[in-house]
């Protein structure tokens, strides 16, 4: 098999164009970036992975056939500049759109029929989760993921529940799957192996992104969460010059007051709910979303699946 046949740059490229996507989404999201603004060319993404920078460039040209990003000539590579559409992602990728549109049609969907289809893929039957997390910051953030993007309704359980006297919670095991960090996934697998009860073990996203280390390079960033053991791993082997930048802050145990007015402030899922109304000094940074992409196509197979078994049966 020769270079042209051989599908592994292929698929290279399709998942670094993956991983590039989701960084400038994620930095228009976190306010990290803005639109029309230059990223990094293709030779500094390359020698920050340490890969071909022909095949970072590769990869930036499926974004811009996408509409994600601009490439100028002998100017650089940039975020698309088109308007933020109200309610919309954060950049409107109109290339991806055709490409979806298209699909649906080769597969007999008319293009004016694919929102609805869609929907009715996700919200004919409601899914169950039950959520195991170390953190309370880590259960709200799992919990309101599944709510607000796959649709499922889910209770939370701290891993004290997995070893419960008389078994298993009812509510546990009445759920349609359960989600778990990482170190209680396989203890799960074996209680809930007699029920044949899916478990999810949650993949989350990398902690400090570059576009965080991007932001903590120009300013601090202060990290407000409502519990003390979600900050366990962010010292200076993972932040590195950076550590001094990070500031972070528990809510009923630090003064809050200390925020200097204009400052980056990223807060919680949990802090935010505990805080209310109450407003905070400083520029507060978007929600993160705490799913990996493996984690992220995991469920969005439960969630289709069993929406389409519901809409044949």
């Amino acid at each position: 098999m020769n270079a042209a046949q051989d599908p592994a740059p292929r698929r290279r490229r399709s998942e670094l164009a993956d991983a590039l996507r989701r960084r400038v989404v994620g930095a228009l999201s976190s306010g990290a970036l803005r639109r029309g603004e230059r990223l990094p060319s293709a030779r500094e993404v390359a020698a920050e992975i340490d890969a071909d920078p022909r095949l970072v460039l590769a990869a930036y040209r499926i974004l811009a056939k996408e509409g994600v990003v601009e490439i100028r000539r002998r100017s650089g590579i940039y975020v698309a500049s088109t308007p933020q559409v109200q309610g919309g992602p954060a950049v409107v990728a109109d290339g991806w759109l055709v490409d979806v549109l298209s699909e649906a049609v080769e597969h007999g969907i008319p293009a004016t029929r694919v929102g609805d289809w869609l929907k009715r893929c996700t919200t004919t039957r409601r899914l169950r989760a039950a959520v195991i997390a170390d953190t309370v910051d880590q259960l709200d953030a799992f919990c309101g993921e599944l709510r607000d993007d796959y649709g499922v309704d889910a209770v939370p359980f701290a891993p004290e529940a997995i070893d419960r006297p008389g078994g298993l919670p009812p509510e546990m095991i009445a759920a349609d799957f359960v989600l778990a960090s990482d170190g209680h996934a396989d203890r799960l697998r074996a209680a809930l192996a007699p029920l044949r009860k899916r478990v999810v073990a949650v993949s989350t996203r990398t902690r400090l992104s570059p576009e965080w280390k991007r932001m903590l390079a120009r300013a601090p960033i202060y990290v407000v969460v409502a519990d003390a053991r979600s900050l366990l791993g962010y010292d200076e082997r993972v932040l590195g010059d950076l550590a001094p930048r990070f500031r972070p802050l528990v809510l009923g145990r630090d003064d809050l007051r200390q925020i200097p007015p204009g400052a980056n402030v990223y807060v919680s899922r949990s802090a935010r709910r505990r805080l209310g109304n109450a407003s905070l000094p400083g520029r507060m940074l978007p929600t993160e979303r705490a799913f990996a992409a493996e984690t992220v196509r995991e469920l969005l197979g439960l969630v289709v699946t069993a929406n389409l078994s519901a809409m044949v049966s």
